[in-house]
Parts: C-alpha cells; structure tokens; sequence
C-alpha cells in the first residue's frame, strides 16, 4: 500500500465530497430549466389556443358585419318602399346567427332621413359579435341607371292603348304592356312599344315588340304619400250646376219687385195677358222705344268669361224685333253691352226671345243690367223670364279658378306643397278654366268626370305629379290659349309667378295676360285614361290599366324629371342602388 496517499486522504478528507456536491447542483438546475421549458410550453400552447379562440371569433364577426351589409341589400332590392318602411337608424338589432349576433342600420347623407329622396344614397353599416370580439363594416349606395322604367316613355298603359280616329305626336316613346291598336284613320307620330302585338294605320316611326314589361308603379301604394300630405277640398264647396237662377222675381206673380222702369215708362202687375201663372208684367206709357223694364244683378253671380244663357217671354202690342241685352260697367268706367240674337214678334202674340251671353271684362265690375230691346213705343207684357250661368252641363261640380299653394278658394286651408285631394264619391266634377299649381287627386270620379279646361296646370314641386286619380278618367283639354278675363281673376299674383318656378308676376287683372292651354306634370291613373279634344300633355302619363286616345290630337312633349328623380309613390322597380366602388370600409369606435 501507497502510506503516502492514504495520508493524504486523511489530511483532506473533504476533496471527494466536493465533486459530488457540484454534479448534484447541474442536475438540480437542468431538471429545474426543463421544467421551466415545459410549464411554458404549456403556458404558451395555452395562448395558442386562446389566440385560435379569439381569432375564429374575430373572423366570424367579420363575417356576420358583411352578412348583415348584404341582407339589407337584399332587403332593398326586394321591397320597392323600404325606404318608409324601413325608415332610419336601425333595421336589425342583435339578431342570433350560430353562435354569435349581427345588427345592421342606415343612414342617409345627404338630409339624416332615409324616408325622404328617393334618388338620395344611403350608408348600410353591419354590425358582428362573437364572444368577445365585434366587427363593423359599412357601404354606400348609390341610385343606379334605371332601365325598364315606364317613366322612360312619355305614355304607357299597363294594359291595351287604343288610338280611334285620332292623331297622336310625341318626341318619346309610348308603350303598352299589352298591344297598341290604332284604327279609323289615326295616325301616330311616335314611336311605339307593345308587349304583345301592334295593329292599325299609320305608324310614321319605328315600332318594337319587347321581349318583357315596362315595370309599373304599385297601384295599392302609388298614392300614400299623396294621401297623407294633401289637404282635402270637399267636392260640395264647388260650384253646382246647374246655377241657381240670376233673376229675382221672375213670374211676377207677386209684384214687380226688382225691376225697374229705365226711361220714361210704367210698370206694373197685370193680369190681362200671362204666359204662366196668373199674371205678367207690363210696360205702358213708354214715352220712345228705349224706355223698357230692367233689372240690376247681383254683381258676385257674374263671372268674366262664363256663359249665360237667357229667357224672356213677350206679347208685344204691335210688330216687333226684340232681343235681351246685358250691360255691364267697370272700374275702368268703360260700359259694356252684350245681346242676343234679334227676334221678330207677331202683334198680340207670345214669342219667345233668347240666346246665351259669354261676357268678359277687366277691373272690378260695378253694374250690371239686363234688359229688353224693342224696336216699338208700344205698351209690351213680359213674363217667366230666366238667365242662368250655363258654362257648363248640369249635374256638375265643378272646379276653377287660381288654385295654388298659397290660394285655396274653395273654402278651406292651403298646403305648401299644393297637394289638394277631392273625394269625388261618385258625382261629376269638373276641372274647367283655371290655373292649377300643385298636385291634384282625384278620388273615386264619376263617370262623366274630365278635366275640361282650358287650363294651365304646373305641379308646385317640380319633380310631382300635377294629376292622380284612382279611377277611370277623361280629359279633354283645348289647346286654344285663355287669358284673364276668360278666367275672371288675376292668375299670376304676386305669390303666383308664372312659370311657378322663376316666372313672373303682376297685380293687375288684365286680357293681356294670355297663357297656353297645357298640362305640365306627370299623369297617373289605377285604373283607365280617355283623351279628347286638342290635349297637350309636357310630362308623362301612366295608366295602370288601359289608354284610349279620341282626341282630334294629342300632343306629348316628354319631361325627363321624372326619370331622373322619380316622385314619391313613382320609384317602386325603377330604382336601383348600386355599391359605390371604394366605399367598403371597417368602422373602428
């Protein structure tokens, strides 16, 4: 044995214990890295996992934000009034898809209402939720090209359109959903669209078949908003025809009461000679021909430009021509004289004198007469004498005048926007001499109901319609042009320029303010239009169900407006809203 190095051992006994301490130790720190390696690695597979968690909701929100962009699309292109029946602000709150919600609203830029402007874009903003992630995205949309459209025709019928011995103009073309028939000599200078077939005369443009429909407002909606916006005239405040009788005391059977002696005459009751009834009146100790019995009328049942037709019932007491004569005096102090005809009368017989009277006058009316011109001094007797306003058929109601916005002269209020409603309830109503700004809606018509004229007639909202009704509906409107007098009142005042829309006004009443026979606007019916006389039409026309066209000619002058900013009522199918290329973008709060 070494005694060197077992002495050694001995003095440092420690030595071998050392290196084992150390190895001890590596062990130690390496098992406590890999557990620290492993702790994080379950820690980190944990973050991947919640990372995946939170990312497939991230994604799903996405996807719920853009579906919910897309249903209101589709919501759009499948509800022609969704912009009232959707309104603003939100469509769709919270609605659950799989296992998250999505929400969508709209906004309209241009005026903070949806409801209001059709041809106005709108922002569809989606809203996504999952879990704990939310995902907004918006777009905006745009009116796009409209094609198809029955406002790009000037007439369209949704059924036949049938053109009988007339002669039809226009610079755009007209359409039938149905077939065009155009017979008894019509000539038509337009051209023409059919659905099923076109038939008849003269065709001087080009005629198409189309392969499909012109699109067609709604019938059972086109007139809400009209409906709810108008202001109601009562058919009952027109006037009545036939008009009550202008005379006063007209069978003298109590008196002469309301005639006067004009000259140097004697009135008197008699019952010596009678036509009806037991007395008449007679006119003796006349000092020359022209002393003769009058009657002064009341000033508000005469109207410049109406009609009048007269009566008078004479027994002269010698030979006589004879007729009825109206003298009217003015502001302007000028004197007036309007007669009838001249008619001869046999001595000692009854005869009948008569004729119809359309006087017209400018300034204020202060007198007017009616009396009797006799070519003898003899003594004459006079009975059941008659004048009444006959301008038009009887059984009317009818509606003329200044019609405006601002002027209402049917006894109730006014609407700014000039949309007046008139229950017909079946009785005849009449539009006659006027001149109409606004919308006017004709409800449930009767049958002999038109729009007479001569008229102007302008919409007071430029893209609105100037005539609704829903039902069957004549028009016959002269083309001749009117002026004032023919009307009886001042048509362009102040508050009333004409054109309405950056025209001219004055305050005077006058036969130099002269205007064109015409109807400016669209034209609507639910059910038929009938067209007679010389109309002219500057807009467009749209019967959902036929058109008949008797006029000696109609006259079309096509108004794109409509097209281009549809009214309310007139978008349905004809509207389409286009994504704006660049306008996806995600909303961040």
């Amino acid at each position: 044995m070494n005694l060197s190095r077992l002495d050694d051992r001995r003095r440092h006994p420690c030595q071998p214990r050392s290196r084992d301490g150390a190895i001890y130790a590596v062990v130690l720190f390496s098992s406590l890295i890999v557990a620290s390696i492993g702790l994080a690695s379950l820690q980190l597979m944990r973050l991947q996992g919640r990372s995946a968690e939170e990312s497939d909701d991230f994604i799903a929100a996405r996807v719920y934000a853009r579906a919910a962009v897309d249903i209101g699309m589709l919501r759009i292109r499948n509800d022609p009034f969704w912009r009232t029946h959707f309104g603003n602000g939100d469509w769709i709150t919270q609605q659950t898809i799989d296992r998250g919600t999505y929400s969508l609203s709209a906004t309209d830029p241009v005026d903070d209402d949806v409801a209001v402007g059709d041809n106005h874009p709108i922002i569809l903003t989606g809203t996504g939720r999952q879990g704990d992630a939310m995902f907004q995205t918006s777009v905006r949309l745009e009116v796009g090209p409209r094609t198809g459209s029955c406002l790009e025709v000037s007439m369209i019928s949704g059924d036949d359109m049938d053109v009988d011995g007339a002669t039809l103009s226009s610079d755009q073309t007209i359409c039938a959903n149905e077939k065009v028939d155009a017979g008894g000599g019509s000539i038509v200078n337009a051209n023409v669209e059919a659905y099923d077939d076109i038939n008849g005369s003269t065709y001087t443009k080009s005629t198409q078949l189309r392969s499909t429909r012109r699109t067609m407002p709604d019938p059972l909606h086109t007139l809400d908003y009209y409906l709810s916006h108008g202001t109601t005239i009562d058919y009952s405040s027109l006037r009545t025809w036939p008009q009550p009788e202008i005379l006063v005391n007209t069978t003298f059977e109590s008196g002469t009461q309301n005639w006067g002696a004009l000259g140097d005459c004697t009135l008197q009751r008699s019952f010596t000679q009678k036509k009806d009834g037991l007395y008449s009146l007679r006119v003796t100790g006349r000092a020359d021909n022209n002393a003769v019995a009058a009657q002064n009328l009341s000033l508000a049942s005469l109207r410049s430009g109406d009609t009048y037709d007269v009566l008078l019932n004479v027994f002269p007491t010698a030979n006589a021509k004879v007729q009825a004569v109206l003298t009217l005096e003015t502001s302007e102090s000028s004197t007036l004289s309007f007669m009838t005809p001249v008619t001869t009368l046999e001595i000692n017989k009854w005869g009948s004198v008569g004729g119809s009277f359309s006087p017209t006058w400018t300034g204020t009316l202060t007198q007017a007469t009616l009396r009797l011109s006799i070519d003898i001094a003899n003594d004459y007797f006079m009975d059941s004498v008659s004048l009444r306003n006959t301008t038009y058929p009887s059984d009317s109601y009818v509606l003329d005048g200044l019609l405006t916005p601002s002027n209402n002269p049917f006894g109730g209020a006014t609407n700014a926007k000039g949309i007046y409603l008139i229950n017909c309830a079946g009785k005849d109503v009449r539009v006659g001499k006027s001149r109409i700004v606004g919308t006017l809606v004709f409800l449930n018509p009767g049958q002999d109901s038109i729009i007479q004229g001569p008229l102007v007639w302008e919409p007071a909202e430029l893209n609105y319609p100037a005539l609704l009704t829903n039902d069957t509906l004549r028009i016959g409107v002269s083309s001749a042009g009117f002026n004032e007098t023919n009307v009886g009142t001042n048509l362009n005042p102040p508050e009333t320029p004409y054109p309405f829309n950056g025209g001219t006004s004055n305050t005077t009443f006058s036969d130099t303010d002269s205007y064109p026979s015409e109807i400016s606007g669209l034209i609507y019916s639910t059910g038929d239009l009938k067209f007679s006389a010389e109309s002219k039409i500057r807009g467009v026309v749209i019967a959902h169900e036929k058109i008949k066209v008797q006029a000696t000619s109609l006259n079309l002058n096509y108004d794109s407006r409509y097209l281009e900013n549809p009214p309310p009522g007139f978008d349905a199918d004809s509207v389409t809203m286009k994504v704006v290329p660049g306008t996806w973008q995600r909303e961040v709060n």
